[in-house]
């Protein structure tokens, strides 16, 4: 029933992080991740498990049976003949459950549904009339031959037919409720991977939208360098080229491990260190136990480049940027903070296309267990911190 290496240090590094983007899968604890890797397998016992079940409980159903004829024999004062009476019981029961298959075989191809009991509601009364009259014409010559008695089809039909079509009808009921849990089970399936292909392409189509803004304005900050130092820009542009080079080769998938995620945020400040020069301090305190922790691919270099942008670059003297990563109990705490003005920044709480990305990748991976806030700080400055799940690489 079935229901050594010859590369630079900085192209390892790049190409470690777009390796984690390919290969990296979300580990337990995600559900979204969960759904996306399980896709529709319906989780069901195997043909063998459930014909073994079906067996057992067969089998229990003849000794309950055959129980309770000792007991009547017993009241009656009659001796009970215990071989006798159990192997007559098995006969009886194991008899009627040949009939299984068949009954299986006409709930599957017309179940008895809303729309169409009424039509086939008499097929199934032809068939369990049919099978009884089949049990007894196969079961009453062998009790002749094994005990001795003396019974007609006639006499054993008029005796049981009726209680013997409420067994099948029984079963029929059993089989309906098992086919429809497992329609039950596919539809939820199929519904469970249209929900995570659906989360799947509005992340795609987020990680699109956030590439081509990166862009530009990278390259509109190596334009503001043309023409006040044109070998910065051209450095600057070197840079980014090799950059975005090594990022559209890839088909990244959207966490990566915290360490390959920093790496790909150095080559990004780099490029911006050609821009700023030494007004620019980057403060890093990342503790190693946290390396493998999975953060979405790209989540950084927006909270970093709003630093950059709405808090280093209005400045006249020296600007720090300073990223942390922390543990929370089961949260990973990621902060940028810069040493800007903190009014200024406070315009920066609006949904620009870097942090509105990033929180509509947040809610797509996440849902509510993840958020991004931005906070002016004490001593000036702005903070953007985002707290998501805490969940490693898994081993292999």
């Amino acid at each position: 029933m079935q229901v050594a290496s010859s590369q630079r240090p900085d192209e390892v590094s790049d190409r470690a992080y777009l390796r984690g983007m390919e290969g990296v899968a979300a580990a337990p604890g995600s559900a979204r991740a969960e759904r996306r890797r399980e896709g529709v397998s319906v989780p069901a016992p195997s043909s063998r498990t459930l014909w073994l079940v079906g067996f057992g409980a067969w089998t229990a159903l003849a000794l309950l049976a055959t129980t309770q004829s000792a007991l009547s024999l017993t009241y009656r004062g009659q001796t009970v003949r215990w071989p006798s009476l159990l192997a007559w019981g098995l006969l009886d029961w194991y008899t009627c459950a040949l009939f299984i298959p068949p009954l299986l075989w006409l709930v599957r191809r017309a179940p008895l549904e809303r729309a169409s009991w009424p039509q086939r509601l008499p097929l199934y009364l032809a068939a369990t009339l049919a099978f009884a009259v089949a049990k007894y014409a196969l079961t009453v010559p062998l009790q002749r031959w094994l005990f001795g008695a003396q019974r007609t089809l006639g006499g054993a039909l008029a005796s049981n037919v009726i209680s013997e079509s409420m067994i099948f009808w029984a079963v029929i009921g059993v089989l309906h409720a098992v086919e429809f849990y497992r329609r039950f089970q596919e539809r939820e399936a199929t519904a469970m991977q249209l929900r995570a292909q659906l989360s799947e392409s509005q992340l795609d189509a987020l990680r699109a939208q956030l590439h081509p803004h990166f862009l530009f304005n990278a390259l509109n900050a190596a334009t503001t360098l043309v023409h006040r130092d044109a070998n910065a820009a051209d450095a600057m542009l070197t840079q980014l080229g090799e950059l975005l080079r090594h990022a559209l080769r890839s088909d990244p998938r959207h966490e990566t491990p915290l360490r390959d995620e920093l790496g790909f945020l150095d080559r990004y400040l780099s490029i911006m260190r050609t821009r700023f020069g030494d007004q620019l301090t980057v403060e890093r305190h990342v503790p190693p136990d946290l390396d493998d922790a999975l953060v979405p691919t790209f989540v950084l270099q927006p909270l970093v480049e709003n630093a950059l942008e709405h808090g280093v670059r209005r400045m006249h003297g020296p600007g720090c940027v300073e990223i942390e990563a922390r543990r929370e109990d089961d949260t990973l705490v990621l902060s940028v903070r810069d040493n800007g003005s903190g009014e200024q920044g406070m315009a920066r709480e609006g949904l620009g296309i870097g942090l509105a990305n990033t929180r509509a990748r947040l809610q797509a991976l996440h849902g509510s267990a993840a958020e991004l806030r931005l906070a002016p700080r004490a001593n000036g400055g702005m903070e953007a911190a985002l707290r998501l799940p805490l969940r490693f690489v898994p081993e292999r």
